[in-house]
C-alpha cells in the first residue's frame, strides 16, 4: 500500500517537470520568433527602399534614353533639322 502513493507522487513530480521545461521552451522559441519577426521586418522595409529607388532610377534611365534615341533617329534618319530655340513661338489658345 505504501508503493502505490509514493510511485504516483513520483509520476506527478516527473509531470510537472516535463510541464515547466516545456513552457521554458515555449517561452525560448517565442521570443526567437519574436526577433525573427523584427529581423524580417527591418530587411523587408531595406527592400522596399531598394526597389522603390531601382523603379525611379530605371524610369528616369528610360525617359533618359527614349529622348535622345528619338532626336538621334529624326536627326539621322528622319534627316529633321533640330529645332532653334530663339525661333519657337509660344502657342496662344
Amino acid at each position: 500500500m505504501l508503493s502505490q502513493p509514493l510511485n504516483i507522487t513520483k509520476i506527478n513530480i516527473a509531470l510537472g517537470l516535463i510541464v515547466v521545461i516545456l513552457s521554458f521552451y515555449t517561452i525560448v522559441w517565442h521570443h526567437q520568433n519574436y526577433l525573427l519577426y523584427k529581423e524580417y521586418q527591418v530587411v523587408q522595409k531595406q527592400n522596399q527602399k531598394i526597389m522603390a529607388m531601382r523603379k525611379q532610377l530605371l524610369s528616369e534611365y528610360s525617359e533618359k534614353i527614349s529622348g535622345a534615341e528619338i532626336k538621334k533617329k529624326a536627326l539621322d534618319i528622319l534627316q529633321m533639322k533640330s529645332v532653334d530655340p530663339a525661333k519657337v513661338r509660344a502657342v496662344l489658345l
